[in-house]
């Protein structure tokens, strides 16, 4: 802590009081000011993407995000020990609530006027970044992981109560998932994405409530573009009703609200909502656990991940039925 102490009075020519390290941020105290120092543990390559992210977003006028506070040699960034860091104020606000309607809409429409101060955007190529038509790709490969759970969880002497239910409940998620595939294909899904591609705009790529931010003037704020990706604005669309509808939520009302609030902005055809639909018929959740569980192995405990696991099961017959009504409003052309 005293080298990051050091490193931001000689970098920024700031007066540091005192450190704080909340999360993958720190916040630092000098005088009557706040700031806040954002931490990447990636390679500059990946860093240099999400930050020409954000500046390219600032130059076209966005201003829900919050802009970069240069170091004393005009750059954009610090070089830390591990990974990089840029310097912003720091916000006082709390985080956004997707159930009240009111925060629901201003995040929607922070969200829309992102994607179109996001057109426009080139940089190099960075691997794992362009996801532009990649859709399927990227469940196909989902599926196989959840076949690849199967077999770790059917070779086990001794099965955790964990494995039990993942195995009681993959091969309904594993035939949504293959259903979701097929009706892409089916879609008109290439060609609206080479449509998309020529805006060269990028998602934001994890439009949760923790991600928007309330000022003290009620003043929206989008916050840590780390996952942010070149793909369609269907992508973050898609993400942000489920992110509102999941765990109980199933409502087509507040499915039309957040598409009409949205449309106000950049309009969604109906081509487009059966893509959004196909996208959110994929089961990201019941796949994401299985592979926190299997794969990453986070350290979070037997317990954590039972109760994390049963939220997605406990959810699935509502949501299977709202994708069905869904689905039904369209009818495409095979």
């Amino acid at each position: 802590m005293d080298e990051l102490f050091e490193m931001i009075q000689n970098k920024y020519n700031i007066k540091v009081n005192k450190i704080e390290k909340l999360k993958n941020v720190y916040k630092i105290y000098s005088g009557d000011k706040e700031y806040c120092l954002k931490v990447s543990k990636y390679d500059f390559e990946q860093f240099d993407f999400i930050i020409s992210a954000i500046k390219h977003l600032i130059k076209n006028g966005f201003k829900r995000v919050i802009p970069i506070i240069k170091t004393t040699e005009g750059t954009d960034f610090i070089k830390l020990k591990v990974g990089y860091g840029f310097l912003t104020q720091w916000i006082n606000s709390r985080t956004a609530d997707f159930k009240n309607p009111i925060e629901l809409r201003h995040a929607v429409e922070t969200l829309a006027n992102m994607h179109i101060c996001s057109r426009g955007f080139e940089h190099r190529k960075v691997k794992g970044r362009n996801l532009y038509g990649k859709w399927i790709d990227k469940f196909q490969k989902r599926l196989n992981e959840m076949l690849y759970f199967k077999s770790l969880i059917v070779s086990k002497d001794n099965r955790s109560e964990f494995d039990d239910i993942y195995l009681k409940y993959l091969d309904i998620h594993y035939k949504q998932g293959y259903d979701a595939i097929k009706k892409l294909q089916n879609s008109n899904y290439s060609e609206i994405m080479e449509e998309h591609r020529k805006y060269k705009e990028f998602c934001h790529h994890d439009s949760a409530n923790h991600n928007f931010l309330i000022d003290e003037n009620m003043n929206f704020h989008i916050i840590d573009f780390d996952y942010c990706v070149m793909d369609t604005h269907l992508h973050d669309l898609a993400s942000i009703i489920i992110r509102s509808l999941r765990y109980g939520n199933w409502s087509m009302d507040i499915l039309e609200y957040i598409i009409d609030t949205y449309s106000n902005f950049i309009n969604i055809k109906d081509e487009e909502k059966y893509l959004i639909c196909c996208f959110m018929s994929f089961p990201q959740d019941f796949w994401q656990v299985g592979l926190q569980y299997y794969v990453e192995k986070q350290p979070w405990g037997e317990d954590f991940f039972i109760k994390k696991l049963k939220k997605t099961t406990d959810d699935q017959k509502e949501r299977f039925e709202f994708l069905n009504d869904f689905e039904s409003m369209f009818k495409v052309v095979v």
